[in-house]
């Protein structure tokens, strides 16, 4: 069936709806069509791992319903894949034998799991979790082993949410990490031994710098075994070992990929009226002059309302100062910018033992591009105006900023100008 829209929308995702929204706030009469792979209307992926551990109802997900859709003279098409796209005809062909053609185009299809490379892991008891129905396999497995021993494996900001859920529903949990710390590709050494404590003191079992070699059933359960030789029991394993853009079914499109689907600042593509937004991006990034791909629920939502305006004759960039937080137990985490030790070429630390507070500053030549803010949160305006505002740093600055006997109000960035 050929369907004709003015605004077409791939992905019923916080950047697709919010895209949505900025449309038919500015197109009222526009004809506007959502399809997304999955069976319901939109959901906070954020909280299922409350919905997991008996935190929230399943009803308490839906943001939107299929109501509020119609209400908004949105098209809805759930359990409906995009997999092949015509630009040359402004034509996109779905699962369902549907052709729907375009104005306008959005991608905002996310993200994936990446599947963990080792024999086994295709196994029914190895869980990763992304959407609804993962979660409520998870739980079902749950409620169905009432305890027992839980293995998770990576070193995922995922993996913290999978930690959580076990410690606190009473499952013996290991935790297999390759650093000797966990976030060791994020944090110094003396952050990762405060991760790690944080996990002790949870009753969580680590082992360190281990790699998983091959799962295999042993009666109702699993063995996980290791590179190094070990063996270690599981009813449940999770696996959290990274992310990996929706664009399969992109390829051969003429679309340009480069680690998701590359966009500019207005959030286009390289193809005439072809929009992306959200975690399957990776977009320029005006504030840090170069591309990176950041993926969370609020940079989604924006880039979806920057996308929307554009798409509906706008011109605004996106220029946010990418930013997440997170808790691990005690500890509170703020990540910004470009957080990825790889790409600064210079990391400054500063450590306030006596707080248990840890200022990581990363530099690209003097220049501040992101930092990761350890128990003060009460930094956050200050540096995102600093990384904003394009600061520079001396040498002697960065060694300044470093000591923890200068106060911070006599440095750069804080205090001193």
């Amino acid at each position: 069936m050929k369907i004709d829209t003015d605004y077409l929308i791939i992905g019923a995702s916080a950047a697709g709806v919010s895209a949505a929204i900025a449309i038919r706030e500015r197109q009222p009469e526009a004809k506007i069509a959502i399809i997304s792979k999955e069976p319901i209307a939109f959901y906070s992926r954020v909280l299922l791992p409350k919905f997991i551990n008996g935190g929230i109802d399943k009803g308490k997900l839906i943001l939107r319903d299929k109501n509020w859709f119609a209400e908004q003279n949105i098209e809805l098409y759930l359990d409906e894949a995009a997999e092949k796209l015509d630009s040359n005809r402004h034509a996109l062909m779905t699962s369902r034998n549907n052709e729907f053609t375009y104005n306008k185009l959005l991608i905002a299809t996310g993200v994936r799991p990446a599947k963990l490379p080792a024999p086994g892991s295709e196994s029914e008891s190895v869980f990763y979790l992304w959407n609804l129905a993962d979660a409520e396999k998870l739980k079902a497995k749950m409620d169905e082993a009432g305890g027992g021993k839980i293995v998770v494996i990576g070193g995922g900001f995922i993996c913290q949410s999978f930690v959580n859920i076990f410690s606190r529903a009473n499952f013996d949990v290991n935790l297999l990490m390759r650093g000797k710390y966990y976030w060791s590709h994020f944090v110094d050494e003396y952050t990762g031994k405060l991760l790690n404590e944080e996990f002790e003191e949870e009753g969580v079992v680590l082992h360190q710098e281990e790699r998983v070699k091959e799962i295999s059933k042993s009666g109702n359960g699993l063995i996980v075994q290791t590179e190094k030789g070990r063996e270690i029991q599981a009813d449940i394993v999770l696996v959290g070992v990274g992310m990996i853009p929706n664009t399969a079914w992109l390829e051969g499109s003429g679309i340009e990929l480069d680690d998701g689907v590359r966009v500019d600042e207005f959030m286009k593509t390289n193809l005439r009226d072809v929009y992306a937004a959200g975690d399957v991006v990776n977009f320029y990034d005006i504030i840090l002059g170069g591309f990176h791909r950041q993926g969370n629920w609020v940079n989604a939502d924006r880039q979806g309302r920057i996308a929307g305006i554009n798409m509906a004759g706008g011109s605004e960039p996106y220029q946010e100062v990418t930013a997440f937080t997170i808790a691990v137990g005690k500890i509170n985490f703020i990540f910004m910018g470009e957080y990825s030790r790889s790409r600064a070429d210079k990391v400054v630390v500063r450590r306030d033992t006596d707080n248990q507070e840890v200022r990581e500053y990363l530099f690209k030549k003097d220049r501040l591009i992101g930092a990761i803010l350890v128990n003060c949160p009460q930094d956050r305006a200050l540096i995102e105006k600093a990384i904003k505002d394009k600061i520079e740093l001396s040498k002697n600055e960065k060694l300044s900023l470093a000591k923890a006997e200068t106060p911070l109000d006599k440095t750069k960035i804080y205090g001193v100008n």
